[in-house]
């Protein structure tokens, strides 16, 4: 199944019959609820199948669910005061508005950004090895002083706590918290 569509991708009608879906309506009462013919309605799922990936209705339903949440996830964390990061495959997937500061870029250039180039070059091999035994679900740090790269290019120290992991678009990421460190006192291991 592909796992990197979103409700983006349907169309206004896709969208209110993945809804209607969603809430257990059968093809019959979509009908009704949405003014189609069984055909176009019949059209209309089979479209959200080929979206989604999906090979069957329940399928497509079960995954309509998930981006949901994750969408509603994505909201809070947005809203969030300090840093936060999703990470799959060593990748940024999801960088909130408070992490974008901390870093400097512009909302979404953070997005599809490789992990390791965000941390400065001697802080590199801390942040892989932490992210490599959270991946193996070996005992981690749960939170260390890490010096990352910001935009412009220049080095700020910042303390990374690990928000777990979850599923996100039907795969495993981590869910990083990311805040500035201000005070002499850093608390965890640190690069020098």
């Amino acid at each position: 199944m592909d796992t990197d569509w979103s409700w983006d991708s349907l169309d206004s009608l896709e969208r209110r019959v993945a809804e209607l879906l969603v809430q257990g309506e059968s093809n019959a009462a979509i009908c009704a609820k949405v003014f189609l013919s069984r055909a176009r309605v019949q059209e209309c799922i089979k479209r959200i199948l080929i979206k989604t990936g999906a090979r069957s209705t329940r399928g497509a339903i079960a995954l309509l669910v998930e981006e949901r949440e994750n969408m509603a996830l994505l909201h809070a964390l947005d809203q969030a005061t300090d840093g936060v990061a999703i990470i799959q495959d060593r990748v940024v997937v999801f960088a909130n508005q408070a992490l974008h500061r901390i870093h400097g870029y512009d909302p979404y250039e953070m997005h599809g950004t490789p992990l390791i180039e965000l941390a400065a070059p001697r802080s590199r091999d801390l942040l892989v090895s932490q992210y490599n035994l959270r991946l193996k679900g070996e005992p981690f740090v749960q939170s260390y002083v890490l010096r990352v790269l910001c935009k412009g290019g220049q080095e700020k120290d910042v303390l990374v706590a690990s928000g777990g992991m979850l599923r996100f678009r039907g795969r495993p990421a981590n869910l990083g918290i990311i805040v500035p460190v201000v005070d002499a006192k850093k608390p965890g291991p640190s690069v020098p």
